[in-house]
């Protein structure tokens, strides 16, 4: 059961989970409040039956980054030091969730994706933005290190324009941020927008739940762990798909010459989970 939210915008269809952020007269700022209900959706979704989640924001705007009256907040109250550092983990824990979540995962954007909100699209599957969307890692402008994304940017596009533009906050668009490979794919206006996303996900239903979680879990071993290592992580993954009964079905519908039927099977078919 999806948990109730205030600032998100929860909309459940088929085997898709849309997740809007929903505070369009902010622009969507990430305020304490949003990112809290983001993490508790995040929570439920290892263990639901959803294959794909889409992340957007309402209001014309995906995310401008974190809400400036949260910061204020901690100069108004006194915040004391350890009480910073636990809120700031707490985004970095909400991070790792997102890259960890063992379903496809798409960002579509439009309008402002700044500092934080860029943060989080960095960590898609697939992104899908506008030819004018608008992006910038701001943080140094505020007077403050874009902590957690950075490690993420890095990670995106390479240390050397990570550097440019995480020191820099320069602005750039939508076609700037395919050609730096923010985003994979960018449209000219909102109808091409949602006409690319159905595409992708339509693309997407052809690969089996399974084996879409275990190449997510190979991708991220591939980041820490080389060499024999890396070699028997990714076999022990490929033994695992094996033994289960997405590849029988998958071997069998290639042979048939028809479509795999994924829609009919459930996840504990896939082997093991490790």
């Amino acid at each position: 059961m999806l948990p109730v939210v205030e600032n998100l915008l929860l909309e459940p269809k088929g085997d898709t989970l849309t997740i809007w952020f929903n505070r369009p007269e902010t622009r969507n700022a990430l305020s304490g409040a949003m990112a809290d209900e983001l993490a508790a959706v995040l929570e439920m979704l290892p263990g639901s039956d959803f294959r794909f989640v889409v992340l957007r924001g309402k209001g014309g705007a995906f995310c401008s980054g974190g809400d400036l009256k949260m910061f204020r907040n901690v100069f108004q109250e006194g915040m004391p030091r350890e009480d910073i550092v636990a809120f700031n983990a707490d985004f970095g824990r909400m991070m790792v969730a997102i890259k960890q979540l063992p379903q496809l995962f798409v960002v579509v954007i439009e309008g402002a994706a700044m500092a934080g909100g860029l943060g989080i699209a960095c960590l898609a599957d697939v992104v899908v933005t506008t030819a004018d969307a608008k992006f910038a890692l701001t943080e140094v402008t505020l007077g403050i290190p874009p902590a957690q994304i950075t490690p993420v940017v890095i990670s995106r596009i390479g240390a050397s324009q990570a550097r440019r533009l995480l020191l820099t906050a320069q602005r750039f668009d939508g076609v700037e941020a395919h050609r730096l490979g923010f985003a994979h794919f960018v449209e000219p206006d909102l109808e091409a927008l949602e006409s690319r996303l159905q595409s992708v996900l339509r693309d997407a239903h052809r690969g089996a739940p399974g084996a879409i979680r275990l190449t997510k879990q190979i991708i991220s071993a591939s980041e820490s762990l080389e060499g024999a290592e890396l070699v028997q992580f990714a076999a022990e993954r490929f033994a695992d798909a094996m033994l289960g009964d997405e590849a029988r079905e998958g071997m069998r519908a290639f042979a048939e010459k028809r479509p795999a039927q994924w829609g009919s099977m459930k996840s504990s078919d896939t082997g093991s989970t490790k």
